[in-house]
């Protein structure tokens, strides 16, 4: 059975993979610069051409990220070497996480294990412009430092999903007796499977934000710390390097360097019906907007956190 993909979900997968071939592009570069074994990260590479070459104007977007790769590894390679090489040697193995990262809670995209038994990540994007997504917090992880619950209005939006479903046609009505999980890849078969998770989502990602906001007011210094901590990833048990490619443009910085931006009393403001912001004295640090990983109403509840702040 073929589906099609709607012009959103494209843009999304299209994403993901766009971010996915440049860290293993500079997994490869690195690998091959120190080098370490490429073969498993070419298999990598080639899966990802083949995949984003259905999309439109795949080509471009290949060539967009070799472009930035080009730019980026001899600026990476001469901070690894004048910081790291020559403290703990050089690396001996290169590992791209890839999906992994959700598993494994962390914010490295590459690590690299050096001869003295250092241990290094790098977080990377890939931007036209912007800083992109500095992490998605999954509602596990709000629930233990917000103490965010949802679970009613969650029910409550998929009670609605299907019971609108029985009342389009007799076909919808089988697939609304399906499990979540077959409800949500129905979608590209029925469009109108979407646009109910975007009617009864956005109900929920409201009273989201504006009990996150609540919440997070509500919570002690050193918890405000905590939760602010596992948006920046400045509590790694590695050195954590991020490296934001915007356009022409290349940053390099530590976590350590995140610790400066939450000085000072911290407090969270409602922002738009779907976000809200935790500023610092003040001044904005991040922007929460609440989401779904993978359609609105039909896949799991998150935050998404961005950086606002100039580093």
């Amino acid at each position: 059975m073929s589906f099609i993909l709607t012009i959103e979900d494209s843009k999304k997968k299209s994403s993901r993979s766009k971010a996915d071939l440049f860290e293993v592009l500079i997994a490869i570069e690195l690998s091959k610069y120190y080098g370490l074994d490429i073969y498993g990260l070419m298999k990598e590479k080639e899966k990802l051409e083949a995949e984003i070459s259905k999309f439109i104007n795949g080509e471009r977007r290949t060539t967009e990220q070799y472009n930035r790769v080009v730019l980026l590894t001899p600026i990476l390679i001469k901070k690894i070497n004048s910081e790291l090489c020559a403290q703990y040697g050089k690396p001996v193995k290169i590992d791209w996480m890839g999906r992994r990262w959700q598993r494994e809670a962390t914010l490295s995209d590459v690590v690299i294990y050096f001869n003295a038994g250092e241990v290094m990540g790098i977080s990377l994007k890939s931007t036209r412009q912007g800083k992109g997504t500095q992490k998605n917090i999954g509602y596990r992880k709000l629930k233990k430092l917000l103490g965010l619950d949802i679970d009613i209005e969650l029910n409550e939006m998929w009670n609605n999903i299907r019971r609108d479903l029985t009342k389009i046609n007799s076909k919808l009505k089988e697939v609304s007796m399906k499990s979540k999980s077959m409800i949500k890849s129905a979608k590209y078969k029925y469009p109108v499977i979407q646009r109910l998770g975007n009617m009864h989502g956005l109900p929920v990602q409201t009273i989201a934000v504006e009990k996150s906001t609540n919440l997070f007011n509500q919570l002690i210094r050193e918890a405000k710390l905590v939760f602010i901590k596992e948006i920046l990833g400045s509590t790694p048990d590695h050195r954590l390097l991020n490296v934001l490619v915007e356009g022409e443009i290349v940053k390099l910085y530590w976590n350590e360097t995140l610790d400066d931006l939450i000085s000072g009393d911290l407090l969270a403001q409602k922002s738009r019906d779907k976000s809200y912001i935790i500023t610092a004295n003040g001044k904005p640090i991040v922007r929460l907007q609440a989401s779904f990983t993978n359609g609105i109403g039909l896949s799991a509840f998150c935050e998404r956190a961005f950086l606002l702040a100039d580093i």
